[in-house]
């Protein structure tokens, strides 16, 4: 079901909207509120369920518009406010700006591949923006920052926030800055019942030139990016030693250790507990797990008749994979494998939905897509 909201872009000339309203579905705000849940260091849970529920209930194609204010205390009001902002913004990103390779940005310096000397350099103290990310065909490299806030004025004040925090990082190959878009978004929510009514979707979004840079550093970047995504994806969801695996790779600088990465990688992948979808797979298998509006399940071993009763029960399980043989092209660093995959990807479904980055979510006890660990 889409809903829509008041949208400003600057500069007003690149807008990707024709129009003053932007339209998100909310399936694909919730799609990227569980891979943000997961994504993000912290507890895993099932904030991404309510989403539906929690809408006045106008309708398809009306207004974005909470039945009530996101809480009376400030602080849940704030710690609510942003989470759904960046699942909405996430949407946003993914939609407009066919992004959807996610690399999520802590308090210290990141590196994309150590050995090629690329990553992520901080320009300044405060929090870091949300993400780097870049597209499917590992293009279009974007530092992102997104924010919500019940502001009466209006999203200008987050927009300035957010944009301050974007410019926090920059992306660096052998200490030369690296081209990228920088996006500042910030939703101000709209309530039904109180306060703003309406609600708006604000971006800023201009080019940050950099300098050239040779194409193996391209290609490193880019899949120092596509492993830190899977990994942070698909540690949660029980692959821990599979997300450590990856993330060594980029941190490796002596060319004979990272050989002994790989083969830590590569055996990690091939232990790792592989569910396939009935009736629908032609790729080799999902590595991931279980999710539910409680957050991960740590038991992998989840019966059909289990998944039919917990969807019974209205706890929404669903299982968050990214194809295996993707996982192999990352881990061998392979771009060209790797884009051969995502073209291969998209492919129509009648529930399992996929993400442009070789990850899928299959809704839970239906009678076509039942998930079985191998």
């Amino acid at each position: 079901m889409t809903r829509t909201f008041l949208h400003s872009f600057d500069p007003a000339s690149a807008t990707p909207i024709t129009g003053a309203t932007v339209a998100l579905d909310v399936v694909d705000i919730e799609d990227a509120g569980i891979r943000e849940v997961l994504q993000t260091p912290g507890a895993a849970y099932g904030a991404w369920s309510v989403l539906d529920a929690l809408l006045s209930p106008t309708g398809a194609g009306t207004p974005f518009i909470f039945r009530e204010p996101l809480g009376q205390a400030r602080e849940v009001k704030v710690a609510l406010s942003g989470l759904f902002g960046r699942f909405v913004a996430r949407a946003y990103l993914e939609r407009y700006f066919n992004l959807s390779i996610f690399a999520h940005l802590g308090s210290q310096t990141i590196d994309l591949d150590r050995r090629q000397k690329v990553k992520i350099k901080r320009l300044s103290g405060g929090d870091l923006p949300d993400w780097i990310a870049c597209a499917s065909d590992l293009t279009s490299l974007t530092i992102a920052e997104a924010k919500g806030c019940h502001d009466l004025s209006g999203p200008a004040k987050a927009l300035a926030r957010a944009w301050a925090q974007a410019g926090r990082i920059d992306v660096t190959a052998n200490g030369r800055k690296v081209t990228v878009k920088r996006i500042a978004i910030a939703t101000r929510w709209g309530t039904a019942s109180t306060g703003p009514v309406e609600t708006h979707l604000s971006v800023k979004d201009p080019l940050d030139e950099g300098e050239p840079i040779e194409p193996q550093e391209k290609d490193a970047l880019f899949i120092g990016m596509l492993r830190l995504h899977i990994a942070n994806l698909i540690r949660p969801l029980g692959h821990v030693k599979l997300a450590d695996a990856l993330c060594r790779l980029t941190q490796q600088p002596l060319a004979r250790r990272l050989h002994e990465d790989l083969y830590l990688a590569r055996a990690a992948l091939d232990a790792a507990r592989v569910g396939e979808m009935d009736k629908a797979a032609t790729f080799d298998g999902l590595v991931g797990g279980i999710v539910t509006r409680a957050g991960p399940l740590a038991n992998a071993d989840i019966t059909p008749a289990d998944q039919k009763t917990l969807a019974r029960l209205n706890l929404r399980p669903v299982f968050v994979g990214v194809e295996r043989d993707f996982i192999r092209a990352a881990i061998d660093a392979e771009p060209q494998a790797a884009g051969a995959r995502l073209v291969q990807s998209i492919r129509p479904d009648d529930f399992a939905r996929p993400d442009r980055a070789g990850g899928w979510i299959v809704p839970l006890g239906q009678e076509r897509h039942i998930i079985g660990g191998t």
